[in-house]
């Protein structure tokens, strides 16, 4: 199911970024670029987060799930990002604390029913330590795709 939504060009390998800001804009132009996303997307993203943070704190690493709105997205996908740095993100059990996040799913789902089954599936995976250490450790996009897809 994964790999319907899962490209090379959306796997984003050694990213540095400053701030959760600064990351969404990048991510977000990118998309539109591509086709993906419409004008809005980086502005709801913005806001969905600061409402709903998706933080979560694993063994060995902190991952964030954020995730847009239908309205916004023209081809669905999910974008992996694997910061240099980690950046500050609220949790999503308690959004007054926040962590470093080092890699984020960012999910770009249309309206069809497939939303709850993606996410279910990527908190399956995340939650098996030695699936984020291989993800961690790849080095190519290709890598990348590979292990989601297995």
């Amino acid at each position: 199911m994964l790999k319907d939504y899962i490209s090379e060009e959306l796997i984003f390998l050694e990213v540095e970024s400053q701030n959760r800001p600064d990351l969404f804009r990048y991510l977000s132009e990118y998309l539109q670029e591509r086709g993906y996303v419409t004008q809005g997307f980086y502005d709801f993203l913005s806001r969905r987060e600061d409402n709903y943070p998706t933080g979560l704190e694993l063994e060995g690493y902190n991952v964030a799930i954020p995730h847009g709105d239908p309205e916004f997205i023209k081809k669905p996908f999910i974008a992996i990002i694997r910061l240099i740095n980690p950046i500050q993100m609220h949790r999503m059990d308690d959004p007054t604390l926040s962590l470093p996040v080092s890699l984020l799913f960012v999910l770009g789902l249309d309206s069809g029913g497939n939303h709850l089954m993606v996410l279910k599936n990527i908190l399956a995976l995340i939650q098996e330590e030695s699936f984020i250490e291989k993800l961690m450790a790849v080095t190519t996009p290709q890598e990348a795709v590979q292990l989601l897809i297995q």
